[in-house]
């Protein structure tokens, strides 16, 4: 008889959600944990420490930006460096204490330690054995080094030891210019430090339209942050005092000097060391988990997900991959809406996205509307000073009215891409979104503003 009718394997969102899910629905439940940090990655050196500190310079630059604009003057701000970083820890323990508060309500057993499968049903984890009737790889990823310049934990940093940083920098060197590389670069530069972005494309934020990246680039210019596009690093040291890249640009070779170097090129799936050979699970050349449309692995008793089976590497994906796959292991019918899973970068202004971009739709030879709404003409923005060219942007289908896609630069995208996102998870048409009453004033009326002029240009077509 097995110990457990469900193992996970990971404590991430995918882990977590995953464990409470499958507990609350009756499964003898086990979560294996990695030296007690249950959330994972994001909420211990991730989404979570990285959006708190976010907010802290954002309070920082709208003191300094505009207070003399709203009649608050304050001459001389001191930024207390430890203390924020301490803030931010005491966030990230309250919330993983409230994780394991949940698992002490749903009878869910913590085993702490590395698991390895020895076989196709028997997990190790420390010095015990453990059975289950179905395990879940739920072991996310890792940060990916540049060739040649791994990382140091001091010098040459990931997202990880940027958030822990023992003192401010002076200078910041953030290579790719990816989500987690332009959020960190932010929140740095509101703190007076110096940014310089090394990208190998010729664009930022390559996943989003071309107007989007084009227009979030020089908002963060303006902010401080520096851009060097088209360029490869090729080559790295480590000084006592910092560290000096040779990259490659159109120009020729530059070096590049700082503090440190945050490499953020991207994070790769975390399955060394799981024995998942000696289990029969299938791995990718990528290294990515292979799984079926039900999140089931080549050895049908174990599933996987999140950022080991490879796409985007959301926290959110993986938490509903994980309800989905618990429901398929309880006989339930549940689907995973990729086209409905919304893509958030927490800069000031936020910028978001869901559903299909125009690129997408271009190579597909889908005929489409694209109807954008500028906030500019919002009375919320204007009445908070906005200045920045943000705007939201739909992605329509001439023949039916419904939503390929949205994406937006504004204030609080991360929450208005919400409508747009039920909107495409349930085939929602614009009419619905026109004739649905949004309050005023507020920042989602221009979501239904654009609703609305999409509706009005649809009738003169």
């Amino acid at each position: 008889m097995a110990d457990f009718d469900i193992v996970i394997i990971g404590s991430g969102p995918a882990g977590y959600v995953g464990a409470i899910h499958a507990a609350q629905r009756g499964l003898k439940t086990a979560c294996v944990v990695v030296e007690n940090e249950l959330g994972g990655t994001c909420l211990n050196v991730g989404c979570i420490p990285s959006k708190a500190l976010l907010h802290a310079s954002e309070v920082l630059a709208a003191f300094k930006e505009e207070g003399k604009e709203w009649g608050l003057s304050q001459p001389n701000v001191e930024i207390d460096f430890p203390t924020m970083i301490k803030r931010k820890d005491e966030i990230v323990k309250k919330l993983t204490t409230g994780i394991g508060y949940l698992f002490k309500k749903n009878k869910i057993e913590t085993l702490s330690g590395f698991g390895t499968f020895i076989d196709k049903e028997t997990l190790q984890v420390g010095d015990r054995k453990v059975t289950a009737k179905n395990f879940i790889i739920a072991t996310g990823s890792t940060p990916t080094p540049l060739p040649g310049l791994n990382f140091d934990g001091s010098k040459v940093i990931s997202s990880t030891e940027a958030l822990s940083l023992p003192n401010l920098p002076k200078k910041l060197l953030v290579v790719g210019a990816g989500v987690i590389g332009l959020e960190l670069g932010s929140f740095y530069s509101r703190l007076g430090v110096e940014i310089e972005v090394i990208e190998f494309l010729n664009r930022i934020t390559p996943e989003y339209d071309d107007d989007i990246s084009s227009v979030f680039m020089r908002i963060l210019e303006k902010q401080g942050l520096k851009f060097n596009l088209n360029s490869k690093v090729i080559s790295g040291s480590v000084k006592a005092d910092g560290v000096i890249l040779q990259v490659e640009t159109k120009e020729g070779i530059k070096e590049f000097s700082g503090d440190h170097a945050l490499v953020s090129i991207g994070r790769k799936p975390f399955t060394d060391g799981l024995g998942l050979e000696k289990a029969g699970v299938r791995v990718s050349n990528q290294g990515f988990v292979e799984v079926d449309g039900i999140f089931k692995t080549s050895n049908s008793n174990i599933y996987a997900v999140g950022d080991v089976i490879g796409g985007a590497m959301l926290a959110h994906k993986g938490s509903h991959e994980a309800t989905v796959a618990i429901d398929h292991i309880l006989g339930k019918k549940s689907t995973m809406k990729y086209g409905a899973v919304p893509g958030v970068i927490y800069t000031s202004p936020e910028v978001a996205s869901v559903g299909a971009s125009e690129k997408d739709l271009k190579a597909k030879g889908v005929d489409y509307k694209v109807v954008k709404f500028p906030l500019a003409a919002n009375s919320r923005y204007v009445a908070i000073g906005g200045k920045d060219p943000c705007f939201v942007k739909y992605l329509v289908c001439k023949k039916t009215k419904r939503l390929f896609g949205a994406s937006m630069i504004a204030p609080h995208a991360g929450e208005l891409i919400g409508e747009p996102t039920l909107a495409i998870s349930q085939n929602l048409t614009l009419d619905a979104l026109a004739h649905t009453i949004h309050a005023h004033p507020t920042f989602l009326e221009a979501l239904h503003e654009a609703a609305m002029g999409s509706i009005f240009d649809f009738y003169h077509l």
